[in-house]
């Protein structure tokens, strides 16, 4: 039996990165949706006494905000900036089931550079953030933190982590035990087993300030190569089904999938939850920008 091909994601580069940070600098620092009742307590860089951190100065900056020390140290002017009044924790949700390593792992792989592009956005305002991978249990975890250096510990993180090519189911409610505090979540899956996460996005709620669904679609995935007798098999649970497969096979596949994004989408919308239904065949920037500007207008 062959080995399976390892699955290794490559993360946005440097440039990418603080491309994504500037455009959605606004609609992060702005209120997102979030479960009814719950109470946002944000933390980020602002008008304050207490230090947050520095950066390089910028005309408009207030001199007495100048660290001569550390300009003197790098021989260019650097500013100290303050915390505001409010702090945001967030935590990231990563599907890492076998699912997502299907037709080459190209979800896992999206999954992977959206959760970096929107860890490293967050860190650059000042939030922490955190990163849960989960399958049939929480497999790998980053505490929450903030900072550059904090963004290099999640990015390790991502860079070792693959999906089993078979055999591990999602279970995204294994993560809500995990959850404690105030915080936004973020949840990228392809929500597969919609019924059974339906279920767990309820019990998620319960236990965060605001909830986003990302849905990763794979195209490919619901399209059969080849034609005649074939046996098809979930790698999630090992069960098998043989099955005619021809044009027809295909469009019913197609229906399907739709069915099951249109039930998700109607579970998201009754519960409060800010929902996209993303084709990884498009770009990555594009499908969270999208889904913050949605989210931004259920507030």
């Amino acid at each position: 039996m062959a080995t399976p091909t390892l699955i290794r994601a490559a993360l946005p580069s440097e440039a990418e990165l603080q491309v994504f940070a500037s455009a959605v600098a606004q609609l992060l620092i702005e209120r997102l949706a979030r479960v009814q009742g719950a109470r946002a307590v944000r933390r980020r860089a602002g008008i304050g006494t207490q230090y947050f951190d520095q950066r390089d100065y910028a005309p408009g900056d207030e001199v007495r905000h100048i660290d001569w020390r550390q300009t003197a140290r790098l021989r260019r002017p650097i500013v100290r900036r303050f915390e505001a009044e409010s702090v945001s924790d967030w935590t990231l949700l990563l599907d890492c089931s076998s699912s997502m390593a299907a037709h080459g792992g190209a979800k896992w792989q999206a999954a992977v550079r959206m959760g970096a592009a929107l860890s490293y956005a967050l860190l650059q305002l000042g939030h922490r953030v955190g990163l849960l991978a989960f399958g049939t249990r929480v497999l790998a975890q980053c505490p929450r933190g903030r900072g550059p250096h904090h963004y290099a510990a999640i990015a390790a993180m991502l860079a070792s982590l693959q999906p089993a090519h078979a055999g591990e189911r999602s279970e995204l409610g294994v993560c809500a035990q995990h959850l404690h505090g105030a915080a936004s979540v973020f949840t990228l899956s392809d929500f597969l087993a919609d019924q059974e996460m339906c279920r767990d996005l309820s019990a998620l709620r319960q236990r965060c300030t605001a909830l986003h669904v990302m849905q990763l679609s794979d195209g490919a995935e619901i399209r059969l190569q080849e034609a005649g007798e074939v046996d098809l098999l979930d790698v999630e649970t090992g069960a098998r089904m043989p099955m005619q497969a021809d044009a027809a096979a295909n469009r019913l596949a197609s229906l399907e999938r739709a069915a099951m994004t249109a039930r998700l989408r109607r579970f998201c919308a009754s519960s409060g939850l800010a929902f996209t239904d993303w084709d990884i065949a498009q770009p990555w920037q594009q499908g969270l920008l999208q889904h913050l500007v949605r989210a931004r207008s259920q507030c």
